[in-house]
């Protein structure tokens, strides 16, 4: 497995018709400059790193398909998983399933961390008010590692992320620093 990370605004100058033609759709209909450059970064970052992985990269858009439950996939190809928040776009690509997550570490509501907190992370994530610091950085790593894990089985944003479990899979995250901003980046795959 590898993890690809990069700054979204070094695809400021990307050529938008390398991308594959369902991003180029999402791309027609995004309004917010730095969201069109997320989606960019993203679908350009995903040739570089299956490039850089081994893979035969065609000189025109990748042949992006997506399976019944919307997770995208290439024939032929290592699996691999996106994800672009704040100022990084990832992606992480393997030979087997993986999901990868990246998140701006920042203030999330209790409301918002009773829907994706465990009882135990819950009361873990309470015990950290005191210090808002800490539990910023908790509930983040929490969200980032549920997702990451809702995108390898498939389910995206639809999981109850109170139910996944980051000690059940193979589970790598770490909090990175860029530009003063702390992200939480993981990934899951299934263990052996």
């Amino acid at each position: 497995m590898r993890l690809f990370i990069r700054l979204i605004r070094d695809y400021a100058d990307a050529d938008p018709g390398l991308l594959e033609p369902e991003r180029r759709k999402k791309l027609a209909r995004i309004q917010k400059e730095h969201a069109r450059l997320e989606c960019i970064a993203a679908g350009i970052l995903l040739r570089e790193a299956l490039a850089e992985y081994g893979y035969a990269v065609p000189d025109g858009p990748l042949d992006v398909d997506y399976a019944e439950n919307g997770k995208p996939f290439i024939a032929g190809a290592p699996c691999f998983s996106l994800s672009h928040s704040g100022e990084l776009v990832v992606c992480a690509v393997c030979d087997k399933p993986v999901g990868a997550d990246v998140q701006a570490v920042r203030a999330i509501s209790s409301r918002v961390a009773k829907r994706i907190l465990s009882d135990e992370e819950y009361a873990e994530y309470k015990s950290l008010c005191g210090d808002a610091e800490k539990s910023k950085q908790y509930l983040t790593v929490r969200w980032s590692e549920k997702e990451s894990i809702a995108k390898l089985l498939g389910k995206g944003l639809s999981a109850d992320f109170r139910l996944l479990r980051a000690a059940d899979y193979d589970m790598n995250t770490v909090v990175h620093v860029v530009d003063g901003t702390e992200y939480a980046i993981s990934v899951a795959r299934y263990r052996k």
